[in-house]
């Protein structure tokens, strides 16, 4: 779905965004925002019209499974996604409060479309609505999910536009971006916990060496 009609750089309606990838670290998630390149990255980030920052953010875990599939030319590997449906799998996230406007430019962002831009994402009634959206069947990042609310704001994220993505290893400095945000956002877990947490995960299982996995989740 493909909106041609304009928003505003700033509006009233507030969501939560729900990062699990790169955008657990803020100093990566604030690109998208004010615009620039992110450590590690390849590509620099126009940020949104409405340069405002979040208004909040805290931890949120998600009740989906993480996996590393298809490729980013940005990263140079896989990126990370969650399967659409619940199950009792934890999926560390990070969620920012932001407007509507700055959301539809995040996601703009995300599948590198210039901004500004028509709308992408549904009515922000739509949002509060319903659960699941598909926006573009080609896009990597085409369906926003609902995943709950707080505050009596929604909280969206967005996974993988189909399931056949294929199954791959992250490179280093994608997986080292996301390690820096779970340390930034979950203090209490240990080096040993991050290990295990990518080390389970489709995509690296059986893919990625893990004494690299361990070199790059520990840094030595």
């Amino acid at each position: 779905m493909t909106g041609t009609s304009k928003i505003p750089p700033s509006d009233d309606n507030l969501v939560w965004y729900a990062g699990y990838g790169s955008n657990l670290s803020r100093a990566r998630f604030d690109c998208y925002i004010h615009g620039g390149t992110p450590m590690g990255s390849t590509r620099r980030c126009s940020g949104c019209r409405d340069k405002t920052p979040p208004r909040a953010d805290q931890e949120i875990k998600l009740p989906y499974q993480l996996y590393f599939a298809g490729r980013s030319k940005t990263w140079r590997g896989a990126v990370a996604f969650i399967r659409p449906t619940t199950s009792n799998a934890t999926t560390y996230a990070r969620m920012y409060l932001i407007t509507y406007g700055q959301f539809n430019d995040v996601v703009r962002q995300e599948n590198e479309r210039i901004v500004p831009g028509n709308i992408i994402v549904p009515p922000f009634d739509g949002l509060v609505l319903a659960s699941e959206w598909l926006i573009d069947k080609d896009w990597l990042y085409g369906r926003l999910l609902k995943v709950g609310t707080e505050g009596e704001h929604p909280i969206l994220t967005f996974t993988a536009t189909r399931d056949d993505f294929t199954l791959g290893a992250p490179s280093e400095d994608y997986l080292k971006i996301i390690v820096f945000g779970l340390q930034e956002t979950y203090p209490s877990l240990c080096e040993s916990q991050i290990l295990e947490y990518f080390g389970q995960a489709e995509g690296i299982h059986g893919t990625l060496d893990p004494d690299a996995l361990a070199c790059w989740v520990l840094g030595h």
